[in-house]
């Protein structure tokens, strides 16, 4: 069994170091885990510390990983507080024990590995190189998701133990677009998609959108759902947002994306659910208030 206590290179092979914790959360780092394409990243996995009977647990992968676990990485200081949550709902009954692996972003190239490519190509030409111009170039969004798919869930795999068959994808803002971009390109990997304040509008601020930009992201949103999601055939997406920050501009923008979940077969509270959280802002602590009700979806029935 793997020791938490260490730190894992990315060909899998061990080295001694000290844990990485805060009170009682302990995980380990895969370091400069890399695919063709991209820049390298760490991959925290973290697993339940009273789960260590050898049984294969269920897998929830998440995006931005520096922010779920460690303060000291974490945007502002402020984690996610996602072992907590498992911890807590694993004590409730409401959850099963899983694993967390948090694949880390890399900083300027966040927003190009994030985006979806097939969503981009639905933009206005201009809109599209506004965004390449922010964004850090094209979408690099097919190489990341193949990044997941051949070498972070093989990886993690081989070194902890995941129970077979599909995994739960996570994340928030552009993260919210990448889980469920994942989640269409690869059905035959993930099952179900937390999708906490996704960044719809794809550039920011909203406010400084010119004429005509809101209405050809919604018909980006509409078209690219449409074209892509399919039916549920067993799979699960949690929507939401808030109303402070960045999330006040999402709305529109979700109702959009609620309606071409809709029309693709999907039925509202028992395949999907969007929510509203009045109060709620674009960060951390915001998210890491409803993971709660987020994983008690995602996992129902786990």
């Amino acid at each position: 069994m793997i020791n938490r206590r260490t730190l894992i290179a990315g060909s899998g092979a061990l080295l001694a170091a000290p844990a990485f914790s805060r009170e009682s959360i302990q995980f380990t780092r895969h370091p400069d885990v890399s695919g063709p394409g991209l820049l390298p990243r760490h991959v925290d996995v973290w697993v339940p510390p009273d789960a260590d009977d050898g049984r294969p647990l269920p897998l929830l992968l998440m995006h931005d990983g520096q922010n779920l676990f460690e303060p000291a990485s974490a945007y502002g200081g402020v984690t996610w507080g996602v072992a907590e949550t498992i911890m807590a709902g694993m004590a409730a009954g409401t959850l099963p024990p899983m694993i967390v692996a948090g694949v880390w972003n890399t900083g300027a190239q966040r927003w190009g590995d994030y985006v979806p490519a097939e969503l981009m190509a639905r933009l206005p030409a201009p809109l599209a190189a506004r965004f390449d111009q922010v964004g850090g170039g094209p979408s690099r969004s097919d190489a990341y998701v193949r990044l997941l798919a051949d070498t972070v869930l093989p990886l993690l795999r081989a070194n902890h133990k995941v129970a077979p068959g599909k995994v739960v994808i996570a994340g928030s803002s552009m993260g919210g677009l990448a889980s469920l971009n994942a989640l269409m390109l690869r059905p035959d990997l993930f099952r179900a998609a937390g999708c906490l304040s996704t960044h719809w509008p794809v550039l920011a601020p909203v406010p400084g959108a010119q004429a005509g930009e809101v209405p050809a992201i919604q018909a980006a949103i509409r078209d690219w759902i449409g074209a892509r999601l399919g039916a549920p055939a067993g799979r699960r997406l949690w929507f939401d947002h808030g109303d402070q920050g960045l999330d006040q501009y999402y709305a529109p923008f979700q109702a959009v994306a609620d309606s071409a979940v809709t029309a693709a077969g999907w039925r509202r509270d028992r395949d999907f659910v969007s929510r509203y959280f009045p109060g709620a802002s674009h960060n951390e602590a915001s998210w890491a208030a409803r993971l709660a009700l987020t994983f008690t979806f995602l996992f129902k029935g786990s």
